[in-house]
C-alpha cells in the first residue's frame, strides 16, 4: 500500500509532487492548528484572569471550567474504553503506568497537545527529505499519520470550549457597561475570533468523516491496533475499480480476438521463421541450416493451374537465347514477358532459392505423404502449394463451435433468471441457487464425485454479474478546504452573533428556539439510523444534537440522504437567523451603533457563506470512491 493512500494526488484536477502533498495535507495545516491554539489558550486564561481582577469570579470560575472540559472528558472516555487498557487484568506495573501516564496529560494537557502538533511537524519536515518510495519517506508518513488520543481533545476542544466561550464572550460583550476596560475587551475579542477559527478548522476536518470512512479513514484518536485491524478488513474484503477491472475483463468472441490465433501463428513463427527476421531467431525451435532468403508470393502462387507454367524460367526460350542468358548469368537481371505478364528475377538466385525449398521440402516430416506431380525439377516446388492427399484431422477448438456458443448464451439466460427470481420471489429456499462448487463438480450422497455438465473453457465469454458495491468519498483537496473552511467561518459567525444577539434581548424566548432545534435534530437524527444503526448509543446522539445547534457533521452516523440533509439543514438555520433578527432588529431596545454593525454583519456573513458553500458544491467537491466487495474475502 502506498504511504500516502488517501491523501489528495491533486489540485483543482492538476496531479501533483509528493513533497506538495505533504507540505499541503499535513505541514500547512498541522502549523496553523497550532498557532491557533496556542493563542486561543492564552487568550482564554487571560480572559480568565482578567474576569477575577474585575471582580467577576463567576464569570471567571466558568471560563475557567470551559478550558478543562475537554481535557476532563478524554480522559474519562479513554479511562472507560477496555481497548486501550494494557492486556493483563488486574492492578499491576503496566496498568498503574497506563492511569498514571492519563492522569498527567489531564493535569498538563496544553503540554501534551504542543507537544503532539510538533511531533507531526517534525516529521512533516523530516519527509521532505526523502526520496519518494524510500523507507525513510514511508517510516516518516507513518509517524506522521499516527493516532493519538490528543486528537480526540483536539475535537472536543471546538463544541466543549470554543462553541460555549464564544457564547459566553459575546454576551458579556453586548451587555451594558461592557466597553469600560479596555485590556478585558481586547483578550475577549481574541478569544471569540480564534474559537471561531478552532470551530471552522474541526468541522472543515470531520466534514464528510463517515463517508470517507467507509473507503479507508480512520479515528485519528483510535488505537494503532484498531487503525491495523481497519485497514487490513477493509483490504481483504473490498476492491478498487481498477484491480475488478483487470481481474474480470470480458474476452471478445470476434473470430479476430480469438485466443487461439496467437498461439498458432506464434507456434508457425517458432517453427518457420517469420518474414521481418534476419539470421537465426531466440524463439525458433528449429534452426534453419542455412540463411534464409526470402521468395515473393504473388496471387499467382496460389493458383495451381497458371503456376506451373511459370515455374520453368526456360519454358519459351529458344536456344539462342539460352546461351545469351548463360553468358550473361552473372551480369545482371533478366525480363521476359510471358502471355502478357513481366517476370524479374536473378536466374543464380531463382535456382538457389529452388534447390533450398527442395531440401526443405525433403526434410520436412508433412511432406513426406505427399507426392509430386513431376519429376522436373522446377516443378518441385509446386508440391509447396498442393493440397495433401491426406485430410488433416480438425482442431480440438473448431469441435463443437456453434454448440459451444449456444451452451454460453444458455448459462447467459439461466443467470438471469436467477436473478430475476432472487430480487422478485421472496423467501427462498435456503440452497436453492447455491453453486459454490469451484471445481466444477458435485458430490453425491454416496460419496461419489459426479462430473459437472457444460464445462466453460477460457474462451467462453465471462457473463455479467451483480456485485455489492460501497460508495464513499475522497478527501478534500487544499483549495477545497480553504474554500469550505471560510464559509463555515462566515456560517458559524452568522449563527453566534445571532443567538448572542437574541439572547440579549428575549432570553426565554432564545432558550424556547434552541430546545426546539435539538428538540428537533434528536428526531432527525432518529429518523435516520433507524435502519442502520442501533439506539444504544443515545447518549452520543444527545451530544451529537448539541452539536447540530451550531453546525452540520457526519459524524459517527452516515446520511442516507445527504442532500436533503444539507440543504434541509442550512435553510432551517438560515429561517432561524433571519427570525431572530428580525425580531431582536425590530422589537428590542438599543441605541448603541454596535447594534446596527451586528445587523449587517449578520446579513453579510450569511451570504458569503451561503456562496462559499455553492462554489465549494459546484467546483471543488470531493470525488467520490467505488468500492466492489468481494464475494469470498
Amino acid at each position: 500500500m502506498d504511504a500516502l493512500d488517501g491523501v489528495p494526488r491533486s489540485v483543482l484536477g492538476y496531479p501533483v509532487k509528493t513533497r506538495t502533498q505533504i507540505v499541503m495535507t499535513f505541514l500547512v495545516p498541522v502549523i496553523f492548528e497550532l498557532m491557533v491554539y496556542i493563542v486561543l489558550t492564552t487568550a482564554d486564561i487571560l480572559v480568565t484572569v482578567e474576569h477575577f481582577r474585575n471582580g467577576n469570579p463567576s464569570w471567571g470560575w466558568f471560563t475557567l471550567s470551559l478550558i478543562w472540559l475537554p481535557s476532563l472528558v478524554c480522559f474519562c472516555s479513554i479511562v472507560s474504553t477496555p481497548e486501550r487498557w494494557p492486556e493483563q487484568i488486574g492492578c499491576d506495573k503496566r496498568t498503574g503506568l497506563f492511569l498514571f501516564h492519563n492522569i498527567v496529560i489531564l493535569v498538563f494537557f496544553p503540554l501534551a497537545a504542543l507537544y503532539r502538533f510538533n511531533r507531526r511537524i517534525f516529521w512533516s519536515v523530516e519527509a521532505l527529505f526523502h526520496d519518494k518510495n524510500s523507507y525513510g519517506r514511508v517510516q516518516s508518513v507513518a509517524k506522521i499519520m499516527e493516532t493519538s488520543p490528543c486528537e480526540l481533545y483536539h475535537f472536543l476542544q471546538a463544541f466543549l470550549q470554543a462553541a460555549p466561550q464564544m457564547m459566553l464572550q459575546l454576551y458579556i460583550l453586548l451587555r451594558d457597561g461592557t466597553f469600560r476596560n479596555f485590556d478585558t475587551v481586547t483578550v475577549q475579542v481574541i478569544s471569540i475570533v480564534f474559537s471561531f477559527l478552532t470551530m471552522a478548522t474541526i468541522i472543515t476536518t470531520f466534514q464528510r468523516f463517515e463517508s470517507q470512512k467507509i473507503v479507508g479513514r480512520c479515528y485519528p484518536w483510535s488505537t494503532p491496533e484498531q487503525t491495523t485491524t481497519r485497514r487490513k478488513e477493509l483490504a481483504r474484503a473490498t476492491s478498487t475499480v481498477e484491480s475488478a477491472l483487470v481481474l474480470h475483463q470480458t474476452p471478445s468472441i470476434a473470430p479476430e480476438a480469438d485466443p487461439i490465433v496467437p498461439n498458432i501463428m506464434r507456434n508457425f513463427y517458432s517453427r518457420y521463421g517469420s518474414e521481418g527476421e534476419s539470421g537465426s531467431t531466440s524463439n525458433s525451435n528449429v534452426m534453419p541450416s542455412s540463411p534464409r532468403k526470402t521468395l515473393n508470393v504473388d496471387v499467382i502462387n496460389f493458383d495451381r493451374q497458371h503456376s506451373k507454367a511459370h515455374h520453368d524460367p526456360y519454358v519459351n526460350f529458344t536456344d539462342d537465347d539460352k546461351l545469351h542468358v548463360s553468358d550473361t548469368l552473372d551480369s545482371g537481371e533478366v525480363k521476359l514477358r510471358t502471355t502478357g505478364r513481366s517476370v524479374s528475377f536473378k536466374l543464380r538466385d531463382t535456382i538457389e532459392e529452388l534447390d533450398e525449398m527442395d531440401h526443405y521440402l525433403r526434410s520436412t516430416e508433412d511432406i513426406r505423404n505427399m507426392t509430386d506431380d513431376s519429376d522436373d525439377e522446377y516443378l518441385k516446388p509446386d508440391g509447396f502449394d498442393a493440397v495433401p492427399k491426406k485430410v488433416a484431422p480438425p482442431t480440438p477448438e473448431a469441435i463443437g463451435g456453434v454448440f459451444h456458443r449456444v451452451s454460453v448464451f444458455r448459462h447467459m439466460l439461466l443467470h438471469n433468471a436467477e436473478a430475476f427470481i432472487k430480487e422478485k420471489v421472496p423467501r427462498l429456499p435456503e440452497g436453492m441457487f447455491d453453486h459454490s462448487q469451484p471445481t466444477g463438480r458435485s458430490t453425491s450422497a454416496e460419496g461419489k464425485v459426479q462430473p459437472a455438465d457444460d464445462q466453460i473453457d477460457g474462451d467462453a465469454i465471462s457473463l455479467p454479474s451483480r456485485r455489492q458495491m460501497i460508495v464513499g468519498l475522497e478527501q478534500d483537496d487544499m483549495v477545497g478546504k480553504a474554500v469550505l473552511f471560510v464559509g463555515w467561518v462566515m456560517f458559524l459567525l452568522m449563527r453566534m452573533l445571532s443567538l448572542s444577539t437574541f439572547y440579549v434581548f428575549f432570553p426565554l424566548y432564545f432558550w424556547m428556539l434552541v430546545a426546539n432545534h435539538y428538540l428537533l435534530m434528536i428526531a432527525c437524527i432518529v429518523y435516520e439510523v433507524r435502519m442502520h444503526e442501533k439506539l444504544e448509543r443515545y447518549f452520543f446522539y444527545l451530544f451529537l444534537a448539541y452539536m447540530y445547534v451550531f453546525s452540520l457533521l457526519e459524524f459517527k452516523i452516515r446520511f442516507i440522504h445527504v442532500r436533503w440533509w444539507y440543504i434541509g439543514y442550512i435553510g432551517i438555520v438560515l429561517l432561524e437567523n433571519v427570525a431572530m433578527l428580525v425580531v431582536w432588529f425590530n422589537l428590542g431596545v438599543f441605541e448603541s451603533w454596535w447594534f446596527y454593525f451586528l445587523h449587517h454583519t449578520i446579513i453579510v456573513s450569511g451570504v458569503l457563506s451561503v456562496m462559499c458553500f455553492l462554489f465549494y458544491y459546484a467546483f471543488l467537491r470531493a470525488k467520490d470512491k467505488v468500492l466492489f466487495v468481494n464475494d469470498n474475502p
